[in-house]
């Protein structure tokens, strides 16, 4: 073996040796770092150390993919100094440095010296470096961020320094993805434990409650059918004498089944937070002169007396009269039940500060310590030693809890095996929870520029609902009617005089319940039956509850739908869905009432005002059925589907930064007009940011452009990792463009569309979502609404895939 040279070889430079041996020492160690970080902080900060040495440079930053907002967030760090040098949001101007390296994914060089300001965008500490190198974070098919290097001196991209940085690009994506994935895995990992656990309790909570409300709904039910029976077979007896008892004790059933009834209901609403408190000035004397009628009854049978005892002065409190009532009945029923023959139970009160103690007490036979504990739980009853168990459904100390815990109070319990049991419930005397929210709603009715928030946020909800009046009403603040502070369509002089009571008409029901309200015809609805006013043009209506800071401070009605029809569940859906959107944006602002977070959410609301007056959102109300059509049938979950209809509202809110030119020709666009459409997705996920921070909305926004084989915009996202929501609206969007026609050209045949989806079905478009969507249309096919105007027949046209915009 000859261990010489060839004659026409050269050996490498013992420089070119340590050169390289220090790289791949250095990339060792980059490599170590980065399987060792297990936090995002973590692993920018061994990154920059290693990147700044590797790649010779003098700064460093590294910007990751806000997926929810579109925005880039990250660390910039310098050579020399220790951990990173600066923090910020940057937003990627459409030909800044850093959207050229996001739209490129490439490596990008710029030479600051003769560049404009690319460098303006990164917040580096110590001014501007000679030239910068972009470098997008890309794995597979997902963009993760940019990194960017800073150098103080002229730089060339070499072959061999683009090999480098791509390397290194390629390390940062890896590790990148890996933190995410296990981010992702983790928080994943806790929802599902925590909806095991949900699911477990809720099992065991059905399985209580069919076992016990079967067991006691048969009792009454026994009764009834029997003594119905014994009627009926002496029916043609008048003289049958215990004709009007029997009667009386099927009225006594049927009055215990629908108390077992609501009180089911009542708990499920206090659970659901759609009960809310009419809080008002109540005496307790007054209180127990209105319930003794109801419980007297029972304490005759048990041969057990009432007393009260009152301290001297004892005040009024405020608190919601029919649930206070409700945890008096309960708690009295209760004491009735375990109290023996003659004895006596007693209702105290008392002031201790600003709060109030109401106390009932019984002499029964107690309740054991192992028990006391779990005394409010739902559906438990008390199982004395040696006795029968307790009759009832085992909700009445639970209703309690629940109703004292919504007036900010507590209960509890003392007692005593042989002597006896009291019940404490602890109140506040005035309910300042409710009061302060709506007084710290009072400057939106005050000042000019957050009136000009709610009038703007009902001009919004009637482009969005297609509607001719909207009206939002808040509470007063005592809580006791509602009136309207902005409205849209509605005469001023309407707007002054109109007054609803909490829990009265439609408006004052909604309030009351928390729960939305569709009325198909307000003349025919048995609930609300009343003439229609000449001012609505529709007899059809929907109101749903405004909900901030937890509570219902207010509704929102809408009126006079724009094309004559009734309202549907659809409809309330989408409302329900757009007054959470305001809510949460009036909660915001409520929080940061500075002019740039008003200023910003204006801007917000009216450019979706905007875009639907301009017809650059789906004007038609077949685009919204389709959407939320396709929704129930893929699978999506109630709510996803309300948000779907939202989604399909407003996801093109970002058409406003293209120029309106372009929608008007049938020329060809050209690259740059090409990418301006591109880049409308994005657009319109910074558009609604400070409105919409619900990440689903967001994430559907910006991915209502990608394909199914990949080669969409703006993530170039594939098959399932585009969400199922976006994959709808790419393949209703499609439709709706062509089969509406544009200004150049006539609408396209149904038939034609159909083929052309079919034809871009498994690259374009999920060929689950086409093919729903075609079984849809055939079902459809004789609705008069999902009919659109076609084409003359037999004339054929070029379909081009620039026409679905």
């Amino acid at each position: 073996m000859n261990d010489k040279p060839h004659p026409g070889s050269a050996s490498p430079a013992p420089g070119a040796i340590r050169t390289g041996a220090r790289l791949l020492g250095s990339l060792a160690s980059l490599t170590f770092a980065v399987q060792s970080a297990f936090d995002t902080r973590g692993l920018v900060t061994a990154l920059a150390q290693h990147v700044l040495e590797i790649a010779r440079a003098d700064g460093f930053a590294l910007f990751l993919v806000d997926y929810e907002t579109g925005e880039l967030e990250g660390e910039t760090f310098e050579r020399g100094a220790n951990g990173a040098v600066g923090h910020a949001r940057a937003v990627p101007r459409p030909n800044g440095f850093l959207n050229r390296v996001l739209r490129k994914e490439t490596l990008v060089l710029d030479r600051l010296a003769t560049a404009a300001a690319p460098g303006d965008e990164i917040p580096w500490q110590s001014g501007r470096f000679e030239s910068v190198i972009g470098l997008p974070i890309v794995v597979g098919s997902s963009l993760h961020g940019v990194a960017v290097l800073g150098y103080r001196r002229g730089v060339v991209l070499t072959d061999r320094r683009r090999r480098a940085l791509l390397y290194l690009a390629d390390q940062m994506g890896l590790a990148v993805e890996r933190l995410r994935m296990r981010e992702e895995i983790e928080e994943k990992t806790r929802q599902l434990e925590e909806a095991q656990g949900s699911l477990r309790r809720i099992d065991e909570a059905k399985s209580d409650l069919i076992s016990i409300v079967s067991h006691e709904l048969r009792t009454p039910l026994t009764a009834i059918k029997a003594y119905t029976e014994t009627l009926l077979d002496n029916s043609e007896g008048s003289s049958f004498p215990f004709h009007k008892k029997f009667l009386g004790i099927i009225d006594e059933e049927c009055d215990r089944l629908s108390r077992m009834v609501n009180d089911v209901l009542d708990l499920s609403r206090m659970d659901s937070g759609r009960r809310r408190l009419n809080a008002v000035p109540v005496s307790l004397a007054r209180l127990l002169e209105e319930v003794a009628p109801t419980v007297e009854p029972g304490l005759r049978e048990r041969q057990v007396a009432l007393g009260l005892q009152l301290d001297p002065g004892f005040p009024s409190i405020e608190a919601d009269p029919d649930l206070l009532k409700q945890v008096l009945v309960n708690l009295l029923h209760n004491a009735a039940k375990f109290s023996p023959a003659g004895t006596e139970v007693v209702v105290t009160g008392s002031v201790v500060g600003d709060r109030v103690q109401i106390a009932v007490a019984d002499h029964g036979m107690g309740i054991a310590p192992d028990q006391i504990a779990r005394v409010f739980d739902r559906f438990y009853r008390i199982e004395p030693d040696g006795a029968d168990r307790a009759p009832g459904t085992g909700l009445g100390l639970a209703i309690v809890k629940r109703v004292v815990e919504l007036h900010g109070g507590t209960v509890r319990v003392e007692s005593q095996v042989g002597s006896g049991s009291r019940f404490v419930v602890d109140l506040p005397r005035e309910q300042q929870g409710f009061r302060a929210l709506i007084q710290s709603m009072s400057p939106f009715f005050e000042q000019p520029e957050l009136r000009a928030l709610l009038q703007v946020s009902a001009e919004m909800i009637a482009e969005v609902m297609d509607a001719g009046i909207v009206s939002v009403m808040f509470f007063t603040e005592d809580g006791s009617e509602l009136v309207i502070q902005a409205a849209h369509g509605l005469d001023p002089d309407t707007v002054a005089r109109t007054r609803v009571r909490a829990g009265n008409s439609i408006a004052g029901w909604v309030a009351q319940t928390a729960e939305s309200l569709l009325v198909p015809d307000i003349e025919s609805d048995r609930r609300f039956r009343k003439m229609n006013h000449p001012q609505y043009e529709t007899k059809s209506l929907l109101c749903v509850p405004l909900r901030i800071g937890g509570e219902t401070v207010g509704v929102v009605n809408v009126n006079n739908k724009r094309n004559g029809l009734e309202f549907d569940s659809d409809d309330l859906g989408l409302l329900a869905a757009v007054v959470k959107r305001v809510a949460a944006a009036l909660e915001r602002v409520r929080n940061d009432s500075s002019p740039p977070a008003v200023e910003g959410t204006i801007r917000t609301i009216r450019a979706i005002v905007r875009a639907r007056r301009s017809h650059l959102l789906p004007s038609g109300r077949r685009a919204f059925k389709l959407a939320v059509g396709l929704g129930r049938r893929l699978g999506l979950a109630p709510e996803e589907v309300e948000v779907l209809g939202y989604i399909a509202r407003v996801h093109d809110v970002g058409m406003l930064s293209v120029d309106d030119g372009l929608f008007l020709t049938a020329r060809r666009w050209s690259a740059e007009e090409h990418h301006d459409v591109e880049a409308h997705p994005l657009a319109g996920v910074q558009m609604l940011r400070t409105i919409e921070v619900a990440s689903k909305v967001n994430e559907i926004v910006l991915a209502h452009h990608e394909h199914w084989d990949g080669c969409g915009y703006p993530r170039g996202l594939a098959r399932e990792q585009i969400p199922l929501s976006a994959r709808v609206l790419a393949v209703v969007d499609a439709f709706e463009a062509m089969t509406a026609g544009r200004p150049y050209r006539e609408p396209y045949a149904e038939a034609e569309v159909i083929a052309e989806l079919k034809r871009c079905a498994g690259s374009q478009f999920d060929p689950r979502v086409v093919e729903e969507l075609c079984r849809m249309l055939a079902e459809d096919e004789a609705s008069d609404e999902a009919r659109d105007p076609a084409g003359s027949p037999g004339e054929t046209r070029e379909w081009r895939p620039d026409a679905v915009r």
